[in-house]
């Protein structure tokens, strides 16, 4: 596991959940969507694992299938992308950029509910 370290700048407590998400790069249609699942997730991003290269300040549209709640469709901008020299895998963050109002609601719904 990769060790981050320096200040918590985080704005939003943050669960670690598995679930299953979709993306693809805005402007990226002759591709299907990419799969993988969160490592953890927020009302402010999420963290998860690919063997795709994504520059920081891309552009994603995504969907996230919660647990008892409906998808959440957003789109989102990569904060950090760090290869893992053991797996040549990449851990990503994303933040939301937009994501519809009752999307949120349900995000922030799921995080609370999961947290310790």
């Amino acid at each position: 596991m990769m060790d981050y370290s320096g200040a918590e700048r985080r704005r939003w407590p943050r669960v670690n959940l598995n679930l299953p998400i979709r993306f693809r790069e805005v402007g990226e249609f002759s591709h299907s969507p990419l799969g993988s699942e969160t490592k953890d997730i927020s009302e402010g991003g999420v963290r998860f694992q690919t063997d795709k290269f994504l520059p920081k300040d891309s552009r994603l549209v995504m969907s996230i299938d919660l647990t008892d709640e409906p998808g959440v469709k957003a789109a989102v901008k990569v904060v950090w992308s760090v290869r893992d020299s053991h797996t040549n895998m990449y851990e990503v963050g994303v933040e939301f950029d937009t994501i519809p109002s009752e999307a949120k609601v349900e995000l922030s719904n799921m995080v609370r509910k999961n947290l310790n």
